[in-house]
């Protein structure tokens, strides 16, 4: 009986020293700005403390995540001079095709725009229970995490949850 409490004793420390806790995820896992300069998820969240903030994981290729652009687009428009910020972060391996859709969808005057390989992010999107894109989640005023599976920006339910959490 005192080996198996052991051997239990043990497991489980192996076990936690390998869990991952979201300070380390958004620690760990840097993105790269449309200016080329990295920010961690934590410097995002601090770089727009008191706003909520609005987070669409996105790529070039996903044709739901170019589609619902539009609607992020009218959305962030709507919501000017609201302490919100919308930031786009796109999951492309390449850099240049990147920048090319931010260009051709006319994006880059909108929001904060950042990138991180899919192949990089892995830890971060299984966190997270990304397993799809578009992806939406919110963080409210505070910094903290308000929903991890928000609504899409087409959905009108969305606009009436942003402006209850500013109220906040």
């Amino acid at each position: 009986m005192p080996n198996l409490i052991l051997a239990f004793f043990l497991i489980s420390s192996i076990a936690m020293q390998g869990q991952k806790t979201m300070g380390n995820i958004i620690k760990e896992h840097p993105f790269e700005s449309l200016d080329a300069t990295s920010k961690t998820l934590t410097e995002i969240i601090k770089l727009n403390a008191g706003k909520v903030i609005y987070i669409d994981f996105w790529a070039s290729w996903c044709g739901p995540c170019k589609k619902e652009m539009p609607a992020s687009m009218r959305l962030s428009q709507k919501m000017q001079g609201e302490a919100i910020v919308f930031v786009y972060i796109s999951i492309d391996d390449n850099n240049s095709v990147w920048k090319k859709a931010l260009d051709k969808m006319q994006l880059t005057d909108s929001g904060q725009h950042y990138r991180r390989a899919r192949s990089k992010m892995i830890d971060f999107l299984k966190y997270f229970y990304i397993y799809s894109i578009p992806h939406y989640m919110i963080i409210n005023k505070s910094g903290e995490m308000h929903n991890r599976d928000a609504l899409p920006p087409s959905d009108p339910k969305l606009s009436r949850q942003l402006a209850k959490l500013l109220k906040q």
